[in-house]
């Protein structure tokens, strides 16, 4: 059987911020625009309950690869750990930027729950989950080489943010 190629993409759900959230991630990633905001009609307000005329959806590019946020997410359903977005950062200095960007409060008072920065993971104001993963740990860990998984492994778990020479030293046996 053959399958015609397809697109694949990641779509967040968001009950009010799909704009706001398209817009903070863009300006942190490079390579990346906000492609197309659609807006709510008549058509199905009586399900969505959102306000005719407000945004329903953003298409927006995050590195050259394309999400959609979407303004229809029931209360109901919180984001969580099950999902996340690793970044591959090549250095320090990547992981120090995207960390920082990301654990950034918003305008609106919005909270960075810190007890959720653990292992390099770090849950934004929006409540999408990310791993601010330097190269290195993704060579090690998907190396198959287990000592140096196991002495990796334990370095990150001692971390929030994960630093590349708390690493190298558990590498080479000087942590």
């Amino acid at each position: 059987m053959s399958i015609a190629p397809i697109s694949l993409y990641p779509c967040l759900f968001f009950e009010s911020q799909a704009e706001q959230a398209a817009r903070f991630y863009t300006s942190i990633f490079p390579n990346s625009s906000i492609d197309t905001i659609n807006h709510f009609t008549d058509t199905g307000h009586d399900f969505q309950k959102h306000l005719i005329g407000s945004v329903m959806s953003v298409a927006f590019t995050l590195n050259g690869m394309t999400w959609l946020a979407l303004n229809s997410k029931p209360k109901d359903i919180p984001m969580n750990e099950s999902v996340s977005f690793q970044i591959i950062c090549e250095g320090q200095e990547d992981v120090d930027y995207f960390w920082g960007k990301l654990t950034e409060a918003g305008d609106d008072g919005a909270e960075i729950d810190e007890s959720k920065q653990i292992c390099g993971w770090v849950k934004d104001r929006f409540g999408v989950h990310w791993q601010v993963v330097p190269k290195l740990v993704e060579e090690v860990m998907t190396s198959g080489n287990a000592e140096r998984m196991q002495k990796t492994m334990k370095a990150v778990m001692e971390m929030k943010k994960i630093v590349v020479k708390d690493i190298v030293d558990a590498l080479e046996g000087t942590a």
